[in-house]
């Protein structure tokens, strides 16, 4: 069984498959948004970000915001998905999502929210990626079709994370394994890692 982690700052670990920051993924994060040099995308990337909007990092909303469009302006010309970071701020993530109408699929990563606010991304189409901290409700009513896992900057093995989520939606970790190669799948198609 293989164990996907579509968001991580780490290296892989044994039976691991990632997306990891700076290397499968490129984006400048809403906290370094006033003083990151924006560069081309580096080659052999699978997604652009993490990046987005944050209302509790000290950035102007301004600043954050024009930095977010050109992630989904290379987001849409690369064709690749985007890894969204959301805090605090999603009635601007889906008022942008909106008024962009992207092709591409967003993945709203390291969610923790309730499930209202979670029913409202997934009506913008959107994938929610949970880590080890999340909000259980929200786990068991995402459907399995838009549902991600990830560490993001936590050192821990995404099969930890596969572990908390299957109990919290009574499942076995070997079905939400089985799920997450389906979203993989289609979140990349025959663009494995």
């Amino acid at each position: 069984m293989r164990f996907i982690d579509f968001h991580t700052h780490h290296a892989s670990m044994a039976g691991e498959t990632v997306i990891r920051q700076h290397e499968q993924s490129w984006g400048i994060h809403p906290k370094d948004a006033a003083t990151a040099q924006w560069q081309p995308r580096p080659e052999g990337c699978m997604a652009i970000g993490e990046c987005g909007l944050d209302h509790l990092c000290g950035v102007p909303a301004r600043v954050q915001e024009e930095l977010f469009r050109r992630h989904v302006s290379l987001s849409e010309e690369a064709g690749l998905p985007l890894i969204v970071h959301c805090v605090r701020a999603h009635e601007e993530i889906l008022g942008l999502h909106r008024r962009l109408r992207p092709r591409q699929p967003w993945m709203v990563h390291g969610f923790r929210g309730k499930p209202s606010v979670m029913s409202r991304l997934l009506d913008e189409g959107m994938y929610i990626s949970f880590g080890l901290l999340f909000n259980e409700e929200s786990v068991r009513a995402c459907p399995a079709e838009r549902l991600l896992t990830e560490t993001d900057d936590r050192p821990v093995a995404v099969d930890k994370v596969y572990a908390a989520i299957a109990a919290a939606r009574g499942t076995t970790v070997a079905e939400l394994a089985a799920c997450m190669e389906r979203n993989f799948a289609c979140l990349y198609g025959n663009r494995g890692i």
